[in-house]
């Protein structure tokens, strides 16, 4: 697979994580079916020296070990640095800090953990750490000296919204600030992980198009909701059906933890209520 010129010095092979390269940096080495992992500076057309990942979600860091067997440095933002080097630190999260069984994990909870080189804040580097946060709290993009923004998840393309409904989020304040902060960038491009490589002004639209989307889930969210009270399972059962969800352990933890995110917000902003009755969290919209 030949890499896809960006501009300058960036490219990225696009694939089910799209994998950044600016000279002999690549940005996320992820689960990517282009690479040739066993060789991969034969599909990067160069040595790699260091890998920068956005978060420590797995298909971010899929092959980060691999790399680094060959001699390329690892670095993460710091405060994801557990969940690169513990993969059950994000699985266990998920499932309040339990360990769940084998069948309740979707793939992307599975892979190789990979004990860093160091961490990306202080590091002395070319490309520029960006805080994208809102995806996960420590969520980094990276922009290279060409001007294109390495998002990784903080956006994506508008046809997820329009098929899915709803985006994994774990912080929704910072989710719509992060998509603010990319309309208002200073850059050219940007190369989102799951999407094509879009100019400014179409990353812009998407950010429009996103922000869309997370206010027509906050009202899906808020429709689910009375003002006797509903448990959060029955809330993100009532969305998983609004959106037409697949019954399957995937669309549940996606929809389970962004229902939560949505509501910790929107009691944060005075929109709802919550009471512990009868062993169960219940809420409402506030009166």
């Amino acid at each position: 697979m030949k890499l896809v010129h960006v501009t300058g010095d960036t490219y990225y092979v696009p694939g089910l994580t799209n994998v950044g390269v600016y000279k002999d940096y690549v940005i996320d080495p992820g689960k990517n079916e282009r690479v040739d992992w066993a060789r991969p500076e034969t599909s990067f057309g160069r040595k790699i020296s260091a890998a920068l990942i956005t978060h420590g979600h797995n298909d971010h860091f899929w092959h980060a070990s691999d790399m680094q067997a060959r001699g390329t440095k690892i670095y993460a933002p710091r405060d994801e640095r557990p969940m690169v080097e513990n993969i059950d630190v994000h699985t266990n999260g998920f499932f309040l800090w339990t360990r769940p069984p084998d069948g309740m994990k979707p793939w992307y909870f599975r892979g190789t953990p990979c004990r860093l080189d160091g961490i990306v804040e202080g590091l002395d580097m070319p490309l520029k750490a960006i805080p994208l946060k809102g995806h996960t709290d420590w969520h980094t993009g990276y922009m290279t000296p060409d001007g294109v923004l390495m998002a990784g998840d903080s956006i994506v393309d508008k046809k997820v919204w329009d098929t899915t409904g709803i985006v994994y989020n774990t912080n929704i304040p910072r989710t719509r600030q992060t998509l603010q902060d990319i309309i208002d960038i200073d850059a050219d491009f940007v190369v989102p992980a799951h999407a094509k490589a879009v100019t400014k002004d179409e990353a812009v639209e998407q950010a429009e198009g996103n922000l869309q989307g997370l206010d027509r889930l906050e009202h899906i969210i808020l429709d689910a909701l009375d003002t006797r009270g509903v448990s959060t399972e029955d809330i993100v059962c009532r969305v998983s059906h609004a959106l037409s969800l697949r019954d399957v352990f995937n669309d549940y933890l996606v929809c389970e933890t962004v229902v939560r995110a949505f509501l910790f917000a929107l009691e944060e902003d005075g929109a709802v209520d919550y009471e512990l009755k009868g062993h169960r969290v219940l809420w409402r919209v506030r009166a």
